[in-house]
């Protein structure tokens, strides 16, 4: 996973540079293909919720603490996700609910609750990013320039305040966000960005480091209660 690690270090550094002031030039046919591509991409991403079975593994490297444990995230696309990873004794050992404007993040063992809403700040050293950027809505946004070769395609998008800059051969994302000065990356591997087994992904948060690795292990058939999608406290 070393080139992982190399490879969004370098998109996380670009992405921090001054952009050009002239854009390169795309021809019409180039432009044309690159949205096709866009549009395939987006077409074969889920409309309907869905539940993965993951296995994650969380890095902070202000404490240099690994923590790794099992358990599962309920997508709703586009609205709310809610993860829920299983401590060794079988006990809930974090709870994150995210959705486009809000989010909590828990850790029931600490009596640990951080809640926040739509400001990367309120987020920053926590991996409430990744569950709102790539599980809930990874290529929403306009798209303001798109490049293509026969092997790959890259994209710019603008999503509101944030510009996501993505490249891909279709089995392979790399992707950097950036929202004012707030900047996270991920690079994810799997065919498109359909739910199956085998996926995995590593995802940086640009300010303090933090790295997430994820597996999918298992993707249900079954659609998940509607109640994972409220806000577990007004649940209750």
């Amino acid at each position: 996973m070393r080139e992982v690690v190399i490879t969004l270090a370098l998109g996380l550094a670009a992405c921090a540079r001054p952009l050009p002031v002239s854009a390169p030039d795309v021809s019409q046919l180039e432009w044309s293909v690159s949205r096709e591509r866009l549009a395939e991409v987006r077409a074969e991403q889920p409309a309907r919720p869905y539940t993965e079975r993951i296995r994650m593994s969380i890095h902070d490297p202000r404490t240099g603490m690994r923590y790794e444990a099992r358990g599962a995230v309920a997508v709703s696309p586009s609205r709310a996700a809610r993860m829920m990873l299983v401590g060794p004794a079988g006990t809930t050992a974090l709870d994150v609910w995210v959705t486009r404007d809000r989010f909590r993040f828990s850790v029931p063992a600490m009596h640990i609750e951080k809640r926040g809403g739509k400001n990367p700040e309120d987020a920053r050293g926590l991996p409430v990013g990744m569950l709102r950027w790539w599980f809930l809505s990874p290529l929403d946004g306009r798209l303001l320039l798109a490049r293509s070769t026969e092997a790959e395609s890259s994209w710019l998008l603008k999503d509101g305040d944030a510009t996501i800059a993505i490249r891909t051969d279709g089995r392979r994302f790399v992707a950097v966000r950036r929202d004012h000065e707030h900047l996270e990356a991920i690079e994810w591997l799997g065919r498109g960005l359909v739910p199956r087994a085998g996926t995995r992904g590593r995802y940086i948060e640009g300010k303090y480091g933090l790295r997430v690795d994820v597996i999918v292990e298992d993707v249900s058939q079954t659609e998940p209660d509607p109640a994972a999608f409220a806000d577990p406290d007004e649940a209750q």
